[in-house]
Protein backbone atom coordinates (compact mmCIF):
# COMPACT_ATOMS: atom_id res chain seq x y z
CA UNK A 1 0.00 0.00 0.00
CA UNK A 2 1.43 3.85 -0.74
CA UNK A 3 1.18 6.47 1.49
CA UNK A 4 -1.35 9.60 0.44
CA UNK A 5 -1.15 12.64 1.97
CA UNK A 6 -3.45 16.13 2.31
CA UNK A 7 -3.09 19.65 2.64
CA UNK A 8 -6.26 21.04 4.40
CA UNK A 9 -6.99 25.09 4.46
CA UNK A 10 -9.29 26.12 7.09
CA UNK A 11 -10.66 29.86 7.31
CA UNK A 12 -12.95 30.65 10.17
CA UNK A 13 -15.70 32.63 10.39
CA UNK A 14 -14.74 35.87 11.68
CA UNK A 15 -13.34 35.85 15.09
CA UNK A 16 -13.24 32.28 15.83
CA UNK A 17 -9.82 30.96 14.37
CA UNK A 18 -8.98 30.08 18.06
CA UNK A 19 -12.14 27.50 18.09
CA UNK A 20 -11.64 25.92 15.12
CA UNK A 21 -7.80 25.14 16.14
CA UNK A 22 -9.21 23.64 18.99
CA UNK A 23 -11.82 21.32 17.50
CA UNK A 24 -8.97 20.43 14.91
CA UNK A 25 -6.51 19.62 17.48
CA UNK A 26 -9.40 17.66 19.47
CA UNK A 27 -9.63 15.64 15.87
CA UNK A 28 -5.95 15.18 15.87
CA UNK A 29 -6.03 13.74 19.37
CA UNK A 30 -8.52 11.03 17.99
CA UNK A 31 -6.11 10.38 16.12
CA UNK A 32 -3.43 9.16 18.25
CA UNK A 33 -4.54 5.08 18.24
CA UNK A 34 -6.16 5.27 14.85
CA UNK A 35 -4.49 2.89 12.59
CA UNK A 36 -2.35 4.00 9.89
CA UNK A 37 -2.15 7.67 10.65
CA UNK A 38 1.36 8.79 10.44
CA UNK A 39 1.36 12.24 10.76
CA UNK A 40 -1.43 15.02 11.31
CA UNK A 41 -0.37 18.44 12.65
CA UNK A 42 -2.71 21.48 13.06
CA UNK A 43 -1.23 25.12 11.60
CA UNK A 44 -2.16 28.59 12.25
CA UNK A 45 -1.25 30.96 9.78
CA UNK A 46 1.63 33.39 10.97
CA UNK A 47 -0.02 36.65 9.63
CA UNK A 48 -4.34 35.18 9.12
CA UNK A 49 -5.59 34.15 12.80
CA UNK A 50 -8.80 32.80 11.37
CA UNK A 51 -6.83 30.72 8.56
CA UNK A 52 -5.73 27.10 10.17
CA UNK A 53 -3.80 24.45 7.83
CA UNK A 54 -4.01 20.73 8.52
CA UNK A 55 -1.07 18.35 7.11
CA UNK A 56 -1.89 15.00 7.01
CA UNK A 57 -0.01 11.69 6.31
CA UNK A 58 -1.69 8.34 6.17
CA UNK A 59 -0.07 4.91 5.40
CA UNK A 60 -2.64 4.12 2.62
CA UNK A 61 -5.98 5.85 1.30
CA UNK A 62 -8.42 2.78 2.60
CA UNK A 63 -6.90 3.71 6.05
CA UNK A 64 -7.56 7.50 6.06
CA UNK A 65 -11.06 6.73 4.88
CA UNK A 66 -11.64 4.41 7.44
CA UNK A 67 -10.20 6.93 9.94
CA UNK A 68 -13.71 9.42 8.59
CA UNK A 69 -16.09 6.76 10.01
CA UNK A 70 -14.68 6.62 13.67
CA UNK A 71 -17.11 7.67 16.28
CA UNK A 72 -15.45 10.86 17.43
CA UNK A 73 -14.41 12.06 13.68
CA UNK A 74 -17.96 11.76 12.97
CA UNK A 75 -19.02 13.66 16.41
CA UNK A 76 -16.39 16.50 15.57
CA UNK A 77 -16.60 17.12 12.05
CA UNK A 78 -20.23 18.91 12.50
CA UNK A 79 -18.44 20.97 15.03
CA UNK A 80 -15.43 21.83 12.71
CA UNK A 81 -17.88 22.92 9.51
CA UNK A 82 -19.87 25.03 11.92
CA UNK A 83 -17.13 27.55 12.53
CA UNK A 84 -16.02 27.18 8.89
CA UNK A 85 -16.47 30.78 6.52
CA UNK A 86 -18.86 29.97 3.34
CA UNK A 87 -15.99 28.54 0.61
CA UNK A 88 -13.80 28.19 3.66
CA UNK A 89 -12.42 25.20 3.01
CA UNK A 90 -9.69 24.00 0.56
CA UNK A 91 -7.75 20.73 0.26
CA UNK A 92 -5.12 19.34 -2.01
CA UNK A 93 -4.26 15.69 -2.17
CA UNK A 94 -0.54 15.29 -2.14
CA UNK A 95 1.60 11.69 -2.80
CA UNK A 96 4.35 11.67 0.63
CA UNK A 97 7.99 10.91 -1.61
CA UNK A 98 9.75 11.06 1.62
CA UNK A 99 11.79 12.94 4.09
CA UNK A 100 12.49 13.81 7.90
CA UNK A 101 10.00 11.80 9.76
CA UNK A 102 8.87 9.36 7.11
CA UNK A 103 12.00 6.63 6.96
CA UNK A 104 10.94 3.32 5.97
CA UNK A 105 11.02 0.53 8.70
CA UNK A 106 12.20 -2.77 6.20
CA UNK A 107 9.97 -5.45 5.82
CA UNK A 108 10.78 -9.46 7.66
CA UNK A 109 12.89 -9.62 10.85
CA UNK A 110 16.50 -9.31 12.18
CA UNK A 111 17.71 -11.46 14.58
CA UNK A 112 20.97 -10.52 16.27
CA UNK A 113 22.90 -10.91 19.28
CA UNK A 114 24.46 -7.54 21.27
CA UNK A 115 27.68 -8.78 22.37
CA UNK A 116 28.30 -9.07 18.59
CA UNK A 117 28.15 -5.54 18.19
CA UNK A 118 31.51 -3.35 18.62
CA UNK A 119 32.44 -1.71 21.84
CA UNK A 120 32.54 1.69 21.15
CA UNK A 121 33.21 2.93 24.52
CA UNK A 122 36.75 0.52 24.33
CA UNK A 123 37.09 1.55 20.82
CA UNK A 124 37.03 5.34 21.85
CA UNK A 125 39.08 5.04 24.90
CA UNK A 126 36.48 4.98 27.36
CA UNK A 127 37.03 1.50 28.46
CA UNK A 128 37.64 1.58 31.95
CA UNK A 129 34.36 3.10 32.45
CA UNK A 130 32.15 1.32 30.70
CA UNK A 131 30.74 -1.50 27.63
CA UNK A 132 28.59 0.46 24.89
CA UNK A 133 27.59 -1.22 21.97
CA UNK A 134 24.71 0.35 19.08
CA UNK A 135 23.44 -2.66 17.54
CA UNK A 136 20.99 -0.41 15.52
CA UNK A 137 22.58 -0.74 11.93
CA UNK A 138 23.57 -4.71 12.82
CA UNK A 139 19.72 -5.16 13.25
CA UNK A 140 19.28 -3.14 10.03
CA UNK A 141 16.40 -1.02 12.05
CA UNK A 142 14.85 1.57 10.29
CA UNK A 143 12.70 3.16 12.88
CA UNK A 144 14.28 2.46 16.02
CA UNK A 145 17.54 3.22 17.58
CA UNK A 146 19.31 0.99 20.40
CA UNK A 147 21.71 0.74 22.73
CA UNK A 148 23.20 -1.22 25.40
CA UNK A 149 25.59 0.00 28.09
CA UNK A 150 27.27 -1.83 31.01
CA UNK A 151 28.97 0.50 33.34
CA UNK A 152 31.99 -0.64 35.33
CA UNK A 153 31.01 -0.32 39.58
CA UNK A 154 31.68 3.57 40.74
CA UNK A 155 32.16 4.74 37.46
CA UNK A 156 30.29 7.97 36.08
CA UNK A 157 29.56 8.96 32.09
CA UNK A 158 32.44 10.55 30.81
CA UNK A 159 30.13 13.19 29.60
CA UNK A 160 26.42 13.79 29.92
CA UNK A 161 24.09 14.61 26.89
CA UNK A 162 20.58 15.37 25.43
CA UNK A 163 18.56 15.25 22.19
CA UNK A 164 16.85 17.72 20.17
CA UNK A 165 13.73 15.90 19.43
CA UNK A 166 13.92 12.11 20.56
CA UNK A 167 12.32 11.10 23.55
CA UNK A 168 14.15 8.44 25.11
CA UNK A 169 13.58 5.13 27.84
CA UNK A 170 16.06 3.11 29.65
CA UNK A 171 15.92 0.18 31.29
CA UNK A 172 17.79 -0.82 33.93
CA UNK A 173 19.12 -4.91 33.27
CA UNK A 174 21.08 -5.70 36.58
CA UNK A 175 23.20 -3.70 38.94
CA UNK A 176 22.08 -0.37 40.70
CA UNK A 177 23.10 3.31 40.72
CA UNK A 178 22.08 6.92 39.66
CA UNK A 179 21.04 8.56 36.99
CA UNK A 180 20.74 12.76 36.93
CA UNK A 181 18.56 14.32 34.69
CA UNK A 182 19.04 18.31 35.14
CA UNK A 183 18.93 19.02 38.65
CA UNK A 184 17.58 16.05 39.84
CA UNK A 185 19.03 13.05 41.10
CA UNK A 186 17.44 9.63 40.95
CA UNK A 187 18.60 6.40 42.45
CA UNK A 188 17.89 3.60 40.08
CA UNK A 189 17.93 0.03 39.84
CA UNK A 190 16.79 -3.27 38.21
CA UNK A 191 13.85 -3.33 36.07
CA UNK A 192 13.08 0.31 36.32
CA UNK A 193 12.61 2.27 33.88
CA UNK A 194 13.55 5.94 32.96
CA UNK A 195 11.89 8.15 30.23
CA UNK A 196 13.96 11.39 29.10
CA UNK A 197 12.02 13.88 27.22
CA UNK A 198 13.66 16.27 24.27
CA UNK A 199 16.10 18.82 25.48
CA UNK A 200 16.83 17.13 29.01
CA UNK A 201 20.55 16.77 30.15
CA UNK A 202 21.46 13.32 31.51
CA UNK A 203 23.80 10.82 32.72
CA UNK A 204 24.48 7.83 34.60
CA UNK A 205 26.79 6.60 37.54
CA UNK A 206 26.87 2.54 38.49
CA UNK A 207 26.96 1.37 41.67
CA UNK A 208 29.34 -0.67 43.67
CA UNK A 209 27.99 -3.92 41.68
CA UNK A 210 27.82 -2.22 38.15
CA UNK A 211 24.82 -0.69 36.44
CA UNK A 212 23.78 -2.32 32.88
CA UNK A 213 21.12 -0.34 30.74
CA UNK A 214 19.27 -0.87 27.87
CA UNK A 215 18.35 2.35 26.09
CA UNK A 216 16.14 2.71 22.86
CA UNK A 217 14.00 6.03 21.15
CA UNK A 218 12.50 6.86 17.64
CA UNK A 219 15.71 6.76 15.35
CA UNK A 220 17.06 10.70 15.09
CA UNK A 221 20.83 10.80 14.01
CA UNK A 222 22.39 13.88 14.71
CA UNK A 223 19.99 14.84 16.92
CA UNK A 224 22.05 13.80 19.91
CA UNK A 225 24.14 16.55 21.56
CA UNK A 226 27.15 15.63 24.07
CA UNK A 227 27.59 17.79 27.57
CA UNK A 228 31.26 18.18 28.82
CA UNK A 229 32.18 18.38 32.28
CA UNK A 230 28.46 18.77 33.55
CA UNK A 231 28.02 15.96 36.54
CA UNK A 232 31.36 17.30 38.42
CA UNK A 233 30.35 16.67 42.32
Amino acid sequence: MDRVGRYARATAKPGRGQGLAERLLAVADGLRSVPGCELYVINRAADEPDTVWVTEIWTSREALDASLETDATKALIPEVLALVAEDGFERIDVVPLGGVGLEEAPPGFTVHNLDRSEDLAAAQGFGEILEARFPTGDLGAGRTGLSIQHYRPGMRQAFAHRHRRAEEIYVVLSGSGRVKIEDEIVDIGPRDAIRVGPDQTRAFEAGPDGLEILAFSARAPGDAEMVRDWWTD
